[in-house]
């Protein structure tokens, strides 16, 4: 597969720096998400992945500059772990190094550690440098559970919050326009999943809630021209639908 021009770009600047900084110890860098489903939006997309490490890293401040130095956009979002770490189940209590938004931060408790990345991992992930003998844990079960749990503890919430938001609002109020394409596109894919056992791309989750969920054409078909880079205004009216629509996909989702 052809990397994407910035990612192309970022990955190999960021393996020239951690090579410098930390000399034999990056031993894998593989993509998740967008990239390896070919869903990446330049842009718009951030670069996702895991990178393996020889052993747990202990130079994190060395680690901090290397992300420092890398460009702004795309972020460049990763999560260090070891192979020894990926052939077992996450662990959710363990600490973790990642970047988020580009940012490098550590966790005590396990900031991305879970089934959904141990599963990208497994699936579908793309490598750029890659680990000989790597082998990671791919737990069906946990990754439905988590799924089920994410859409309670999550999404739920999420729309009473853009509910209770646009209450007072006019109708023709504008929205941000990240938004309406985040919560429509969003939680479709957590649908896709307990649907058909696949982890999908957003793009492919809005085509999948096309025919599950057809009342709400409209409102998908517009969030997904937003997505292919199509200027798409949205309004209180449509975070109002966006409400009714998520909490239908909750429910279907939920039923499975």
């Amino acid at each position: 597969m052809i990397l994407p021009g910035d990612v192309e770009s970022v990955t190999s600047q960021y393996l020239q720096l951690i090579d410098k900084a930390l000399p034999d110890h990056v031993v894998g860098l593989y993509l998740t998400g967008s990239v390896p489903l070919g869903d990446f939006r330049p842009g718009r997309s951030d670069i996702d992945g895991v990178v393996v490490l020889a052993e747990p890293l202990k130079d994190v401040e060395a680690v901090r500059e290397v992300h420092a130095r890398l460009p702004a956009k795309p972020s460049f979002d990763v999560t260090y772990l070891t192979a020894a770490e990926l052939a077992s189940p996450p662990d959710p209590r363990q600490p973790v190094a990642f970047s988020l938004d580009g940012i490098f931060k550590q966790d005590p408790s396990g900031g991305p550690v879970g089934p959904v990345l141990w599963s990208e991992m497994a699936r579908q992930s793309l490598a750029v440098r890659r680990t000989p003998g790597l082998v990671v844990h791919d737990d069906h079960q946990a990754l439905v559970d988590f799924t089920r749990a994410n859409l309670t503890s999550y999404w739920q919430p999420t729309y009473d919050q853009l509910e209770a938001a646009v209450a007072d609002r006019p109708d023709d109020a504008v929205m941000p326009d990240w938004a309406l394409p985040w919560v429509v596109l969003g939680v479709p894919r957590l649908h896709a999943l307990l649907a058909t056992g696949n982890i999908v791309s957003k793009t492919a989750a809005g085509e999948h809630a096309l025919v599950a969920f057809p009342d709400w054409t409209g409102l998908i078909s517009r969030c997904l021209s937003h997505r292919a880079g199509e200027p798409i205004t949205f309004t209180t009216t449509d975070a109002k639908t966006a409400v009714s629509f998520g909490r239908k996909v909750i429910a279907d989702a939920l039923a499975l």
